[in-house]
């Protein structure tokens, strides 16, 4: 072989190192580009269905009938009777104005007044746990132990009096209920821990 064909030979080496050094820098750029871009937007997803996004149908307790979970044309009352006392799912209102003046679903909290499962029933279907009282008399013990459970930010939680249940007090989730005839701390956490966020809709979805 003549110098003058090595050196070409070698020449065609350096230019055949200089393209696959190319090629591992795109290939490598692109790999990079993929996994910044999965890093901002998986979490999220992986959170919803890890936590909102997914209905808890096993768990400790059995799971509701389901009602369904359609909006009420209009807003009107539902004639029909729920499987659940509260309803844990089923039909319900959906918007900014209610017949009662609030939204649904409500701005999560404490409320002295009953609000009607047309609406609580939307707050279930983001996450929500309701946590409702029935005293034949006044139960300030029952209402001070039960908001004792709320966190100072109360989102996710919603606590009103409920009148017609078949114990003093009802805890509800999506599809999942419990009845007690006192505040049971650790049943009441336990349930909460179970079906809290376990809802068809992703947590924080309330913007009314």
């Amino acid at each position: 072989m003549t110098k003058g064909q090595i050196r070409e030979e070698r020449r065609n080496r350096s230019k055949s190192r200089a393209r696959r050094k190319r090629t591992l820098l795109m290939f490598g750029g692109i790999l990079f580009a993929i996994i910044f871009i999965a890093a901002l937007v998986l979490p999220s997803n992986f959170g919803s269905q890890n936590t909102g996004g997914g209905v808890n149908s096993g768990g400790y307790l059995a799971i509701d009938t389901d009602d369904g979970r359609g909006h009420i044309e209009g807003n009107t009352p539902h004639t029909e009777a729920y499987s659940v006392v509260p309803a844990t799912s089923g039909p319900h209102w959906a918007g900014a104005t209610t017949p009662l003046g609030i939204p649904s679903p409500a701005r999560w909290g404490r409320y002295d007044a009953v609000i009607p499962d047309e609406i609580l029933i939307h707050n279930l279907e983001h996450g929500g746990i309701g946590l409702h009282y029935d005293c034949a008399e006044e139960c300030p013990e029952i209402v001070s132990a039960l908001n004792d459970i709320i966190p100072q930010n109360p989102s996710q939680y919603i606590m009103t009096p409920y009148p017609g249940l078949p114990s003093k007090i009802a805890i509800t989730a999506w599809r999942h209920h419990i009845y007690l005839d006192e505040v049971d701390v650790d049943e009441i956490r336990k349930f909460i821990d179970e079906y809290q966020d376990r809802a068809p809709e992703q947590v924080y979805q309330n913007q009314y």
